[in-house]
């Protein structure tokens, strides 16, 4: 088992506007509880947690992509976490984001890299760039 199993993936909704996952693409590993169609209202939040999987040197990234409810905007959401060594061990590193930003939305990533019991996690957070 690798240290970065179980990283949090939490994406926080604060834009004013309801949203929802249209996708998400596990490049490396897996990702556990971001389906397609979960809503992401606002002032409300939906989390995740990424494995890696067989042949994955521990590692887990992928995206997860947005859209406001009515589906004329989107914003696509990365991950990525690395243990220590091939072998799973920790710490486990958090691969660094950029925010994204369509229109007047901002979604600004946080994220930390885990100690020595894993607990990395990436927060994505969205809001409105109106003012």
């Amino acid at each position: 088992m690798s240290c970065c199993d179980g990283s949090l993936v939490q994406i926080i909704n604060l834009s004013g506007a309801d949203f929802s996952i249209e996708s998400h693409d596990s490049t490396v590993g897996s990702l556990h509880g971001l389906s397609s169609g979960t809503d992401i209202p606002n002032n409300g939040f939906a989390i995740g947690f990424a494995y890696s999987g067989g042949g994955t040197n521990g590692a887990a990234s992928g995206t997860v992509t947005v859209s406001t409810s009515n589906g004329a905007y989107t914003m696509t959401l990365d991950y990525g976490y690395t243990p220590d060594s091939k072998t799973g061990s920790c710490p486990c590193t958090t691969t660094s984001q950029s925010a994204q930003s369509v229109e007047n939305y901002l979604a600004t990533p946080s994220t930390s890299t885990g100690n020595n019991t894993g607990e990395a996690w990436t927060v994505w957070t969205i809001t409105s760039q109106l003012a």
